[in-house]
């Protein structure tokens, strides 16, 4: 049986507003990314750790920060996927910025 991980979103929202001040104290207020494709792989290939992926496809940030744009234009368009999208830029943002 897979084990059950409890991510209280508290802890999320928290952990989240303390890394972006500490990115907005390094970087200001926007940070240049020089890569705007990556490799993406199947949540269901993502977390099975037991079986190397076989499949990737190509995502690119400049989708997902337009994604998130318009959704912060009009809120009733938010998603839980849009963590996704939110989750690939925040990863970016983590290798680009190594302070």
């Amino acid at each position: 049986m897979a084990e059950r991980v409890r991510v209280p979103v508290a802890l999320l929202r928290r952990a989240s507003e303390l890394l972006l001040d500490h990115l907005e104290s390094v970087e200001g207020d926007a940070l240049l990314v020089d890569k705007d494709y990556y490799w993406a792989i199947a949540p269901e290939q993502l977390y099975d750790a037991y079986t190397e992926p076989s499949t990737f496809t190509v995502g690119q940030l400049s989708e997902c920060l337009e994604n998130l744009e318009q959704i912060v234009e009009d809120p009733s368009r938010s998603t839980s996927f849009a963590l996704v999208w939110l989750a690939d830029l925040l990863r970016s943002a983590g290798h680009t910025v190594t302070r």
